[in-house]
Order: C-alpha cells, then structure tokens, then sequence
C-alpha cells in the first residue's frame, strides 16, 4: 500500500507538470452561457479564444447538420445573425487546460454569488427554443392568412391527401371543389366551412382538416432588447417568445412595462413580473405581422438582500408595499429576523436607516421606493436555553434547560450516557457569570452525581451550563473491542509497527544534516542526507498529536487560556498547579470552594511513589502597605490527613496555589543494566544501588571460556550524553575555522595544502557518528576482586564482553584499512606497512594505538606524549592520525579525529 501511495504520487506530481487541454461538461459550458455576453467575450480573450473565430468556425460546421432552420434576425444585405449555440461555447472551452477551466468556474461562481437582476435570465435564449412550435396545436382562433398550409385528408369512398398553400388573395383551391376564400377566418370556422363544402361534393367521404406549415411572419423587437431588430416568426408566436428570440431583455430594460403595438397604437402590455410570479400568461398575446415589440428603460430598481428566497435586483412599476418586495423575492428564509428589517434610502442628506417590524401592519404597509435596499437580517444562533454538554460523552451537544436541572437529569446511566473512555472522578461545569461572558469553573466527582442523585457532586445546572467530561485514557479497542481482525491483517500491523519502530530509531542516521562547501562561492550548506519517503515519518507524528490531543492538559487548555483573558486587577487569576508524584501534573482551574482533594483528584490522583507525611503548599500572600504587594508564603501539607477528610489539612485553594507532591526519600525505581557477550547468562539485570561489575558478572555466571577480558566495553547514558555534546561543539567549532580558511582562501593569494571541502568531510564524519559513552575499565582487575578497579553500576548501564580475537586492525590515513592477525615479533611500522603505508596527509609522528579495553598506548617512534616500551596486544587498534599542518592549522581536527577513531574501534567491537 505505501509503494502504491508513493507511486500514486509521483504520478500526480508528474502529470501536474504538463497542461492538456481539458474537455468541458456541459455543466461548465451551461454556467459559461448564463454570463453576460461582454463578460463572456472578456474572459475569452483572457484565456486566449478568439470569440469571433469560434463564431464563424463554429456555424460553418453546424449548419450543415441542422435539418430545421432556427428563427433569425433580419440583417441589412440579407444576412443573418445566428445566436450561439452550445457547440460554439464547447469549441471556445476545449482547448482551456484543467487549471484554466477551474480558474474559470471559479471566476464564474464568484459573479454568480454576486445579486443579479430579477427575471432576466427567463428570457435569455437561442433561436432553437422556436424550432418545437411547429409541432404545438393550432390554437382555434387562430386566424389564417396567406402562406398558410393547409392539409386536406380524405376517408371512406375515396383516400386520399391534399396540402394546399393560401395565396396573397387569401384563396386556396381544392381539387374538385375549386378556389375557397379562408384568409381572415379563424381556424375553426375554416375548418367547419371546408368540411361541409368537401363532403357536399364529394358524397361517402370524411374529412380531417389541419394546419401544415403556419406563415412565416416578420416582426420587430426594439428597445433595451438584448439582440434588437427585424425577426422571421411563425403564426402562433406570442410576446414572451419574440423576447427570447432577441436574446432577452437587457438589464437596463423594463420588465413590467414591454409594449406591443399595432399600426402606431400599443395594444398590449406586458408585465413580466405576472408571468414570473404568478404563473399569469393572459397578457401574453400573439403577435401579427408587422408587429413592434418596445421594451423602454427601465425606471424603478430595489435591492432585497438578506435572508431571503431569492435575494436580487428588483424593478417596481410603482411605490410597492413592503409585504409585496418580500414576496418578490420568495418570501423570509427560515432564519430572518423580521423583527428589525432595514431598509436604507438616499436622500439629500445622505442615506437615511429605516428599522421596521415586519411582523405587525405598520411594517408591512411602510412603501418601498425606487433605489431602496431591503436588508433581511438573520436571528442568533446563540443557544438560548440550553447545557452543552462536551467530551467523552455518547451524545455531545444541547440538552434543553428547565430550572432546577442537575447533572443527574442529563447522564442517568453510567454505561448508556458515557463512553468507556470517560473519566469518573472528575469533570467540570463551566458557567457564564456576566453579560462579559467571564466564566467559573465548578468541579464534581462525575460517578458520584449518577450514582447518588441530589447528593453534593450532583449540581444544580443554569441555562447554559457547559458539562466538560475528560478522557481516562483507556485503550478501548485492546480492553473492550473484539478480535476481529484476521492472522493476515494481524501479522500486516505487526510488521508495519516493527517498522515505525526501525524508523525511529534510525530516522537520524537516514537523515543526517551534512554541511558541505558549494565549490563556486565557498560557502557553508546544510543538506539533508538522504531523500528518504517521509510517510512512516509523518505516521509517528500523527500518533504523538494523537496522544496529545486525547491528554488532560490539551482538553482544559480552552478552559485555562478563558480563565487567563479574564483575569484583572479585581479579578485574581482563577488557576492553580500541582507537580510532583501525581497522574496528571499541570495547571487546573480553580473551580469554587476548590480544595487540595479537589486539586489531587483533578491530577487523577498520586502515583505510587508519593510521599504521603508530607507535601509543600506555596501561596502568595498579599501584605497592604508593602511596596512589594505579594510574598511567596510556603506551607507544609499532611495529605494523608487530607485523604482523611480533616478540614485542617484540607486547606481551601486561592489563586495561583503550588502544591509540590513529593516522592518517598527512600523510593527507587527499578535499575536495570544490559549484559551482552561472552558471559554464561546474559540479558537485562535488575540491580540494587550500589552493586558493582563485579557483583552483575558474578550473578551471570561469570565469563565463558572464549570472552576476552580486556577487550570488556562499558558505557553509560551519562558519557554517552557528554559526549554528544562535546562532538556537537567540536563540529561547531570546526565549521567556524573552516569557515575562515574558506574566506582567506578566496579573499588572499596564499596557497593552501588542502581545500575546505576535505575539511568539511571530517565535520559531516563527527556530526554521523553515534556517541557510545564508553569507559575504559580493567575488567582482569575485577575479576581479581579489585575493589579499586570496580565500578558502580547506574541505571541503563551496558557491559559487552567480546570474544576473544588475536588480531591487530590498522585504520586511519593509510592506504587499506585493514585488519591482521596477531604475531608477537610484528611492530607497528610492520602492520602499518601490511595496510599498504601512510598518506600524504598522515601524521607519522602522532601514530597511536587504542587497547581492546579502550585504553590508549603511543608506541616508541611516537613523539606525541612520553614513550613507552609496550608492545602490540591482540585486540589493539593502530591509528594513524591527519596531520594538523596539512588542513591548515585547524587546531579542533586533533580532538576530532581522537573521538572518531576511539568511537570507531569501540563501536566495532560492539556491531562485531
């Protein structure tokens, strides 16, 4: 699953790395079109689309296909212009890349959340809505007129099927009937004069008569119409549809006021507002040819914002009740407060702030007028009777107050109201004290209000009591759950914990902090060694914030950070700390009556090494007239008189209180030592204080017969700290000297033996190796009973006995690293000389050798320190150490080196 995440990944970061075009839904291309057209043609221009091509491009290819002409405009020189259709949106979209579509959505969604008129976007429409009207009823007053078809249908006698057209003398002529005058007739009086004329003449036949194809009739729609001018429609075309067939109304236009006439004369008008909102379409007329539609400016605008159906633009024909807006706009949400509706108006003065009450007369009759704005406002969300109740508890939320409610009324039953998780002994109820919401905390024993109702810790609530219940801790799905999981998946966690724990232990070494030298401008890097995957990194992380966020001081942290913002001069801060031997040491807030039993059952009780004769209380006690205003008071505490209920040494609390628990002086914790190697039992050893080597070996059986005494390693946490600090500030002395030999290097003509970079290399050595805290001991002298060898064991500390090696290992500046067996009559130029000699950079003068027991020994053709005349051991470790000169006096490379080639030896041993 993690190679098929990493994979999953890497692909994404591949792919996002490359822009191809994205194919739009006809969702996106269908909010595309709901833009006015500037706005479209303004933000195809910023992706790169060129409206006008798309246009032409785009209706030479669908033209073809469409088998029924749209409706169009009648264009000077007999052209016509075609609305765009949702191919031509799909080509000007298809070649945007996803980041682009996206970016566009959410352009587009951001204008959509802005207020747009009322009603507008009904009328916006394309020519294809009247390709349908062909196929409707003809309507029976549908009066005929030249360009008519008409289709004649005979049954019985004869069959038979005769389409004929009315001419401009308003005739048509039927076969064996002879010309028939119908223009000007209405179609069910035509339709009930040719049947009695057809069947007088042609005897034993029945007739069906129906409208073919309707005229085509031209019209004019002008005004604030968005596409105004000359257009073709059929017979039966009413006002709203010539609207839309202009592209609709423009937002400057009139909704309430569209126009319809005749020879010079309005016959019709048309209030759109009767149609949107009442569904009333009697002022829809048919148009007849020669028709003008006018639609005028508009006069009258409002605004209805808030909360509201439909919050928009809306026009008014005339000063309109404000009980009527707010049906314009839907009507109130659930959520308005109609109690203070606002309405802001412009006058000469400014603009005027009108609060009404929409809920009585005098509210909803107040007029609205042109450029007014009606704001809905929403009622609170504040919880007005109501305990909150938070925490481990199985239903978290709002519990409907009633007076005289207690703690017993909302948790009734331990194991149906309360997780498994959920802390018994002690919970809290916050509680609002002012109208500046400043707070007091009251604590009660949770267990004890359920179980004893009406009893102390039951409290009686108020309206808006929160009820804070805390985690115990408790793994429920080790000690509750069921083992349902298969072997299969049991084995998958196992070996995915194993894992972590690996990573933990190693994610230092796997990622390593390297400072390097950059070879052009010699400065000094960090780098991070290794680009390992960080994903097992990141699941340790969230484990560690999961323990945090399920701990006591991360639940009462709101609580505490509330107490501190509260806190003034007349307000003493309400908070006090317990440390020491407890469960739960930190800072708790001091709810009313607070007491020290209270404090210690807050921390979750004492832990087993406390010490109950005794415990420290430190107060600060004011004193009027001290410049000082506050002295640190300390008190001696006898808890187990507090546990027995004696009122003395249960003191009350007060702010800022310091109870310190101490520990038992003669309580120790276990002491455990590690002993590895060639002894006859080894493992983890529990050991007294004062037990020594000798003791721990003695009770391990002693050595086997292979062990090496001499080469015994002993380390102990507390070397092995020191240590990392003084490599730490070894390295950090290092990059400092180095960092000067870089910038006289660059900044003067002198030359110099090495470059930074090989010096560099030594620190990134220092900075990857791990401290042992290793001391040297004479394990032979121990186990000769030597008191005076013998050391006293700590706590974590490790012993190692190796097994026996008759080897001599050569490593440092020398050709091979090596390692050779022991011959007596070898000196240390002989095996020095078997790893293929020194380096350039070796320093022979300074050659050394560390023991198998971590001592050191300079030979005879050492100058270092005073000779000796000791030869080779088996288990000795020559070293042959940089020189100094050769990286330029770099005074911390000797210590360095020593610790790197000590550790080295020792850590081989060991690994080993």
């Amino acid at each position: 699953m993690k190679l098929l995440n990493k994979i999953t990944l890497a692909t994404t970061l591949f792919a996002s790395q490359f822009a191809f075009a994205a194919q739009p839904t006809p969702a996106q291309i269908e909010q595309f079109k709901k833009l006015p057209k500037a706005q479209q043609e303004q933000l195809a221009r910023q992706y790169g689309v060129d409206v006008s091509m798309i246009t032409g491009a785009g209706r030479s290819s669908a033209s073809s296909q469409t088998e029924i002409a749209a409706p169009t405009r009648a264009m000077a020189g007999n052209e016509a212009e075609t609305v765009l259709t949702d191919a031509d949106y799909e080509l000007m979209l298809k070649d945007l890349t996803d980041e682009q579509v996206k970016e566009l959505m959410n352009h587009i969604k951001l204008q959509q959340e802005e207020l747009m008129p009322f009603g507008y976007d009904v009328l916006k429409g394309s020519p294809d809505s009247f390709v349908a009207f062909d196929n409707i009823p003809v309507p029976s007053d549908y009066v005929v007129g030249p360009g008519d078809e008409i289709r004649i249908q005979l049954f019985g006698k004869e069959d038979g099927e005769e389409v004929v057209t009315v001419d401009r003398n308003g005739q048509i002529t039927i076969p064996r009937v002879g010309p028939v005058n119908v223009a000007g007739k209405s179609f069910s009086v035509m339709n009930d004069e040719l049947t009695s004329l057809i069947q007088e003449r042609i005897i034993g036949g029945n007739v069906v008569i129906s409208m073919a194809n309707m005229r085509m009739m031209q019209v004019y729609v002008v005004g604030e119409a968005t596409q105004p001018g000359a257009y073709n429609v059929n017979g039966v075309t009413t006002l709203t549809q010539a609207l839309i067939a202009a592209g609709g109304v423009k937002e400057t236009g009139s909704l309430r006021e569209v126009q319809l006439k005749r020879q010079g004369q309005v016959v019709a008008t048309l209030d759109m507002y009767d149609l949107l909102l009442k569904g009333d379409s009697s002022n829809d007329v048919r148009l007849e040819k020669g028709d003008t539609l006018f639609i005028p400016a508009k006069k009258s605008n409002i605004t209805v914002q808030g909360s509201v159906t439909r919050p928009a633009y809306y026009e008014l024909d005339r000063p309109t009740l404000l009980s009527t807006v707010l049906n314009y706009a839907g009507g109130t949400l659930s959520d308005a407060y109609l109690g203070q509706v606002t309405v802001l108006r412009r006058s000469k003065n400014g603009i005027d702030v009108k609060t009404l009450d929409v809920t009585k007369a005098s509210g909803k009759n107040f007029k609205i007028h042109n450029g007014d704005v009606v704001q809905i406002g929403q009622m609170t969300e504040n919880v007005s009777t109501a305990v909150g109740v938070r925490g481990e508890a199985v239903r978290q939320g709002g519990y409907q107050f009633t007076t005289g409610m207690r703690i017993s009324d909302v948790f009734q039953d331990i194991t149906k109201d309360l997780k498994p998780t959920a802390e018994l002994d002690y919970a809290l109820v916050v509680r609002e004290i002012n109208v500046n919401k400043d707070i007091e905390v009251l604590q009660f024993d949770l267990g004890k209000a359920i179980k004893s109702p009406h009893s102390r810790d039951d409290l009686v609530l108020k309206n808006r009591d929160q009820i804070f219940v805390f985690s115990n801790n408790l793994d429920v799905d080790y000690w509750l759950g069921k083992n349902t999981k298969s072997q299969a998946e049991l084995e998958k966690i196992r070996q995915e914990t194993e894992a972590l724990a690996r990573l933990e232990r190693d994610l230092a070494q796997q990622q390593q902090t390297v400072t390097k030298v950059d070879p052009e401008t010699g400065a000094l890097k960090e780098v991070t060694k290794g680009s390992a995957d960080n994903t097992s990194n990141n699941k340790l992380n969230e484990l560690v914030q999961d323990d945090e966020l399920s701990s006591r001081a991360k639940e009462l942290q709101p609580i505490i950070e509330r107490l501190k913002a509260q806190a003034s001069i007349d307000e003493p801060l309400k908070l006090v700390e317990i440390s020491g031997d407890v469960k739960h040491p930190g800072v708790y807030p001091l709810s009313k009556n607070m007491e020290i039993a209270d404090l210690l059952k807050a921390a979750g009780g004492l832990q087993e090494s406390a010490f109950l004769l005794e415990a420290e209380l430190s107060r600060f006690l004011s004193n009027e007239g001290d410049m000082d205003d506050k002295n640190l008071h300390h008190s001696r505490i006898d808890l187990s008189g507090v546990f027995a209920g004696n009122p003395v040494a249960n003191k009350m609390l007060t702010s800022k209180d310091r109870l310190i628990i101490f520990k038992k002086p003669s309580w120790q914790s276990e002491m455990v030592v590690e002993l590895q190697g060639e002894v006859k039992f080894p493992g983890n050893y529990s050991i007294n204080r004062g037990e020594t080597i000798g003791d721990i070996i003695e009770r391990a059986g002693g050595l086997t017969q292979w062990a090496d005494p001499n080469a015994a390693v002993f380390s102990r946490e507390k070397l092995k700290l020191r240590e990392q600090q003084q490599m730490a500030y070894l390295r950090r002395e290092l990059q400092n000297q180095i960092s000067g030999l870089t910038l006289r290097k660059n900044s003067s003509s002198a030359s110099f033996s090495s470059s930074p970079t090989e010096a560099m290399e030594l620190v990134n050595n220092l900075g990857n190796t791990p401290a042992l805290g290793r001391m040297v001991i004479d394990m032979p002298a121990i186990l000769d009973g030597s008191k005076d060898a013998d050391i006293r064991l700590a706590n974590q500390d490790k012993i190692y006995i190796p097994e026996f090696e008759k080897t001599v290992s050569i490593i440092g500046e020398v050709q091979f690293t090596s390692t050779h067996t022991f011959d007596n009559a070898k000196t240390v130029d002989d095996y020095i000389n078997l790893a293929g000699g020194t380096k350039k950079q070796a320093d022979t003068d300074r050659v050394y050798v560390v023991r198998a027991d971590g001592s050191v020994m300079i030979p005879n053709n050492s100058y270092w320190f005073s000779r000796s005349s000791e030869s080779l051991r088996p288990g000795d470790t020559i070293i042959v150490p940089i020189d100094v000169d050769y990286l330029d006096g770099l005074s911390t490379v000797t210590s360095a080196t020593q610790i790197l080639y000590q550790l080295g030896v020792a850590w081989s041993a060991i690994k080993d």
